[in-house]
């Protein structure tokens, strides 16, 4: 439960910061996101005994915050994404094995989640009135 709720920590922190890169400095999405996933993946398997799973999770999540301004355009958005990025990752452990695309499809995967649920709400209050 720790290493879970370390791992949660851990890709909000990486989602809020991935944020305030992308509309504080001149840095591209491309550059804000190689920024994110080459420090993760430095710092934290030496900082922690589960640090190579936070590092992939907060890889996964500097790929989501590449998401469009459209998709994304909060803090609240991108740690909502960040949190159900995190949690693909970390449930996904077993059945998302391999090298090539898995970080990637979690990303899109939460995105996409994320997106559905918001224009699913939008759309629930739209048939209110």
């Amino acid at each position: 439960m720790a290493t879970f709720a370390l791992n949660l920590f851990l890709g909000l922190i990486c989602g809020a910061a991935g944020f305030w890169l992308r509309k504080h400095t001149k840095l591209s999405v491309v550059e804000v996101s190689s920024l994110l996933a080459l420090t993760a993946g430095l710092v934290l398997p030496r900082l922690f005994s589960g640090g190579d799973l936070f590092a992939l999770t907060c890889t996964a999540v500097s790929y989501a915050v590449m998401c469009s301004r459209e998709r994304c355009c909060s803090y609240r958005e991108i740690l909502a994404i960040s949190a159900l990025c995190a949690l693909v990752i970390f449930g996904g452990q077993g059945v998302l094995v391999g090298i090539g695309g898995r970080l990637g499809t979690s990303a899109a995967l939460s995105v996409l989640l994320y997106s559905f649920g918001k224009n699913g709400l939008q759309l629930g209050k739209a048939r209110r009135f």
